[in-house]
């Protein structure tokens, strides 16, 4: 009896031993560093995975083009979901894999990073929540081959840039025209993460470097976040990825052949995940792991930055979020904004910059000279780099917003992004700053769904507008604030009147007959002296005028001539 209650005890205590490593390898370990777990794959091994750890909670979350919905795995000390971790008080980072599908490193570091702080290094629990979406452009990793990433070392097959809308959704962000962005800006806004990770692979010039960082522009991010960004949190990245044997420099923005002598910041505008962090006051980062390095040193590099991100949110933890908590009341309290930049030509820093010797040699294929860059001829020579952007156009914060209802691609994307919004309950009419499109420029080629508008000049004036009900009142005076004004403004490069929201503005819809007008002109000036002076002042100002132009000036300074034309449907109130 005795042999049997101990072979029945040992059984229960090998049946309730604690995951091992072994007990979940990846494809990446099986394949020899060889290969990507697929989408089906990669779930599957999630799933299994946060079926054996009470600290891991597997949730779906929003759906995406392709079907099937967003999984977000959550690592925390309590097993929490999703709904859970924004009033935990702990510093949350969220990290974004797949957004191109292309560059996988970052998919199968998370799996090994995950696995590892669990068995490991659970301690960075005790002050941080870990959030991951393994897979955000799930078309684009269905759509699996090996060959669409020509410039690239492995690995043997991963997914496709396009989405299932053939979107990129790193332009993605501030438009939302894909359900994974809608998803996204949801997600945001329940979790409200203090740091995002954002993982890619890069393209451009070769260099020893297995891994560069493009962070939140610090300047744009402004503010104590700001400062603790640029002297805090980078250089300490830095020095911890440095320790680990992987260092790096920023993000090589340079194009178009070697890079000699300098190169500048990237404008991050909110299209782009590290540009809307900033309008949400998130701490946002995308590492770009270096494309002709192997695949198993990238996500080696991948999983250093994860992990050294990680250690820095645990040693920072209370600062971090007094960092954001200070930032979110200054928002709150601005009284305008910037929303448009550029690089800062003369703020210079040296950088000891690690490459190789380049030359240029007859082209195989061409017969011309072409580029190389010679590996057995590493070198370390000084590049100097712009680091600092400059506020180029500011706008006026206003008490409140008001938006006429019928624009519903906007207002959905307001609320998507946790914008409060107030119906008005009865016709009122309100005295309000109202913009005029004066000008604007179009791509003359499709980008992204859109032909994007650039270079938009408005005219303001004071009037008092009649607004019906059910139109929107937007109150100001919340950390919201610099995401509302910098999608409504027009003037903004990533409005969403340049992304084309509002273009139902820009075409006149009622016109006239001259032969009937011609008439009713005469009469308009008869009985309007002002009008009348103001039209021969517009005569004597020109060399030569038809009587078409002559007859357009007055349809355009009369009653007739339609208010809504070229007026944004979006009024200033102060």
């Amino acid at each position: 009896m005795k042999k049997i209650l101990f072979i029945l005890v040992t059984l229960a205590l090998i049946s309730w031993a604690p995951p091992k490593a072994n007990d979940f390898k990846t494809i990446f370990e099986t394949s020899d560093g060889k290969q990507s777990a697929s989408y089906y794959e990669g779930i599957a091994w999630w799933k299994n995975f946060s079926n054996a750890f009470g600290e891991v909670h597997m949730q779906e979350y929003g759906m995406t083009d392709a079907g099937f919905p967003l999984h977000t795995i959550v690592l925390s000390k309590d097993g929490q979901q999703l709904s859970e971790i924004k009033e935990s008080r702990k510093t949350i980072i969220l990290i974004n894999n797949a957004i191109h599908p292309g560059e996988p490193d970052g998919v199968d570091a998370s799996m090994l990073l995950f696995r590892d702080i669990l068995l490991a290094k659970k301690q960075l629990l005790d002050s941080c929540i870990l959030v991951c979406i393994p897979y955000y452009n799930i078309g684009g990793a269905l759509n699996r081959n090996g060959y669409s990433r020509a410039n690239q070392n492995g690995p043997e097959e991963y997914g496709f840039r396009g989405n299932a809308q053939n979107l990129d959704l790193n332009r993605d962000f501030v438009k939302c025209d894909s359900r994974n962005a809608e998803s996204f800006a949801k997600l945001l806004q329940l979790i409200d993460p203090d740091v995002y990770i954002e993982t890619h692979v890069s393209n451009g010039a070769d260099y020893q470097y297995n891994i560069t960082y493009l962070s939140t522009q610090p300047d744009k991010l402004g503010g104590a976040m700001g400062d603790h960004l640029r002297f805090k949190m980078i250089p300490s990245l830095n020095a911890k990825m440095r320790t680990k044997g992987n260092e790096m420099v920023p993000y090589v923005n340079h194009w178009g052949g070697p890079l000699k002598d300098t190169y500048a910041t990237f404008y991050d505008s909110p299209r782009y995940s590290s540009g809307l962090t900033t309008l949400h006051n998130i701490f946002g980062f995308i590492t770009e792991t270096h494309m002709l390095k192997p695949f198993d040193i990238r996500v080696k590099a991948t999983y250093d930055y994860l992990l050294s991100s990680i250690e820095y949110a645990h040693e920072q933890s209370t600062e971090i979020q007094r960092t954001r908590n200070s930032q979110k009341q200054a928002v709150a309290a601005a009284d305008s904004f910037p929303i448009d930049w550029e690089v800062e030509p003369y703020d210079i820093i040296p950088l000891n910059f690690n490459g190789y010797e380049y030359g240029y040699k007859k082209s195989e294929v061409t017969g011309v000279e072409r580029l190389y860059y010679d590996r057995n001829k590493p070198i370390t020579k000084t590049i100097f780099y712009k680091h600092v952007m400059l506020a180029t156009k500011h706008s006026g914060k206003p008490t409140a917003y008001i938006l006429r209802r019928g624009f519903t691609e906007v207002e959905d994307r307001l609320r998507w992004n946790g914008v409060q919004m107030q119906e008005l309950t009865q016709d009122s009419t309100i005295q309000v700053i109202s913009s005029r499109i004066l000008s604007y420029e179009t791509k003359k080629e499709p980008y992204e769904k859109h032909y994007l508008h650039y270079n938009t000049t408005t005219v303001a004036d004071t009037i008092s507008w009649t607004f019906r009900k059910g139109d929107y009142l937007i109150p100001m005076g919340t950390n919201k604030d610099r995401f509302i004004l910098e999608t409504l403004d027009p003037e903004g490069p990533d409005s969403y009147f340049n992304w084309n929201f509002f273009d139902a503005i820009l075409q006149q819809k009622e016109h006239y007959s001259a032969y009937v007008f011609e008439d009713r002109a005469a009469k308009l000036l008869e009985k309007d002296s002002g009008l009348k002076a103001d039209f021969e002042l517009m005569r004597q100002s020109k060399d030569s005028i038809t009587p078409q132009e002559q007859l357009s000036w007055i349809y355009k300074n009369s009653p007739h001539y339609e208010k809504e034309y070229n007026r944004l449907p979006v009024f200033k109130v102060y």
